[in-house]
């Protein structure tokens, strides 16, 4: 006596109902929906300037950034990046990290990853903070920042020289800089910093939230 097959049985697990570009496509075009239907047509106004920074001095660029945009009548709003940071209601964004063995932090790469489709469809600075010394070295761009600037579809970024106090660093990164004789100092230019804030107001004063730039300037 023979026993009929078992019928099969469904997967477990449906398979996506897009493939992952499709995905990427249809959410940016989803967040855009809530901005459209508002009759919003200005330049943008609200932006979130979000920087990733080990020993503040970083957060301390991000902070005088979105004071210049202020200044020039923005809604700009100054954050450390951490996973409750939300980009929803935001016109555009500024991102910045602290540089560290050629690569931008952790939770900067993490927020870029997350949030890549809504950057992807608004405008976006990038910038980077480390290099010490008089001229600042290394004059290199961070080895990470090419991706980052074509995820986001970032109109430029930007490295600024940091600071460097030996005394709030680890045994190990004390010795690092030890081994590479870099120098102990701030050599954060605030007038430049202030300057390319004014350059990012200049831009959005001329631009609608939907106008999308593919230039990338990498300095």
């Amino acid at each position: 006596m023979t026993t009929a097959p078992a019928p099969a049985t469904a997967p477990t697990t449906a398979p996506p109902l897009l493939e992952p570009p499709l995905q990427r496509l249809v959410m940016a075009q989803l967040e855009e929906l809530p901005e459209a239907l508002t009759g919003h047509t200005g330049p943008p106004r609200r932006v979130l300037v979000a920087a990733a920074s080990k020993y503040e001095a970083t957060a301390e660029i991000a902070d005088a950034v979105a004071k210049v945009l202020q200044e020039r009548g923005f809604e700009a709003e100054a954050v450390e990046i951490d996973p409750s940071v939300q980009v929803d209601g935001f016109d555009a964004f500024v991102i910045g990290s602290a540089v560290y063995s050629g690569h931008w932090l952790q939770p900067a790469r993490w927020f870029v990853q997350s949030h890549a489709a809504v950057l992807a469809a608004r405008p976006v600075w990038l910038f980077s903070s480390g290099p010490v010394g008089d001229p600042p070295m290394p004059d290199e761009d961070p080895v990470d920042v090419t991706a980052i600037a074509e995820a986001t579809g970032a109109r430029e970024h930007k490295v600024f020289a940091g600071r460097l106090e030996h005394s709030r660093l680890s045994i190990a990164e004390q010795a690092l800089v030890v081994a590479l004789r870099a120098p102990e100092g701030d050599f954060r230019d605030w007038d430049a910093i202030r300057g390319w804030a004014g350059g990012i107001a200049d831009a959005l004063t001329a631009t609608g939230p939907t106008t999308i730039t593919g230039t990338i300037s990498l300095d």
